[in-house]
């Protein structure tokens, strides 16, 4: 009878303690741009679904290439897709950003995340196409709210897509090591990319971002079928820079970790610009 009892008091405070557990996981949002069902964002909710409590506000379609665009004049279709695997999940007819915003404005304001996830992308964002990406897009929004955010990309082969599942496992531990750290902080965004294979990663970098300009990035005309003048788009992002990039260290096979400002100003330009006699004389300053 001891022996019952003393089974059934165990497992009462295994219950207890798996339920307190349930209750302190972090609460995350997590984003993209290639739409809510693409294979990298599902490989990252499943590699963080045991550690955090997860919400998904994606692109109803993909968005690449849409950096920090948010919708102001139109109407934003949200809905939701119920899961079994308690994740909630939004499928936001907007860019990452605006999804970000929705959801921090107005989906989660009962229930706020503690952090803004964003990934995996499909192909990496690295050098100058961070500037472009709507994966780093998602992130930046959240950070810029005040919250730690942290972007994820993915290299890929040249036909195909990156493994996700390594990849994922890589985000997490990345992650986790972050987390450990106390990072990111309030307001700070992380960038971080994963090279293909994933399963011959070399290590990790922390790395500046590159600026050596693309290999191409061009529009060219080509005739409608009603002769119509179009213009298509032909990017080519730069592989090869200086060691310590980005660009460079995620050639050569390492995960690369990368913290990017908010403040865009060019500090360095400010002497010269402070330096003008930009007092007017009174008569240059009369209508």
């Amino acid at each position: 009878m001891k022996r019952m009892l003393a089974a059934a008091f165990l497992a009462l405070l295994s219950a207890t303690f798996l339920t307190a557990a349930e209750v302190v996981r972090p609460h995350v949002l997590i984003t993209n741009d290639d739409g809510i069902d693409a294979p990298g964002l599902t490989a990252l909710v499943d590699a963080l679904k045991a550690d955090y409590r997860i919400t998904v506000a994606a692109p109803a379609r993909n968005q690449s290439g849409v950096s920090h665009g948010v919708t102001h004049h139109t109407p934003v279709l949200v809905e939701e897709r119920p899961g079994s695997d308690g994740v909630r999940r939004y499928a936001v007819d907007a860019q990452p950003a605006t999804c970000t915003r929705i959801a921090l404005s107005a989906l989660l304001v009962a229930d706020p995340p503690t952090m803004v996830l964003s990934g995996i992308n499909w192909g990496d964002n690295a050098g100058r196409a961070a500037w472009l990406s709507g994966t780093v897009g998602g992130a930046r929004e959240g950070a810029s709210t005040g919250l730690p955010a942290v972007a994820f990309s993915s290299s890929r082969a040249r036909v195909g897509d990156p493994d996700y599942g390594v990849a994922a496992r890589w985000a997490r531990w990345v992650l986790m090591r972050l987390r450990e750290a106390g990072l990111p902080a309030p307001g700070q965004l992380i960038k971080v990319e994963i090279p293909h294979p994933a399963t011959a990663v070399r290590g990790v970098a922390i790395t500046r971002m590159s600026t050596v300009p693309a290999k191409k990035d061009t529009y060219e005309e080509k005739a409608g079928p009603a002769g119509e003048r179009l213009f298509l788009s032909h990017y080519e992002a730069s592989d090869t820079d200086v060691s310590g990039t980005d660009v460079q260290e995620l050639a050569d096979g390492f995960v690369t970790v990368t913290p990017l400002s908010l403040d865009q100003t060019d500090y360095r330009a400010l002497p010269a610009l402070m330096a003008i006699p930009w007092r007017m004389a009174p008569a240059a300053a009369a209508p």
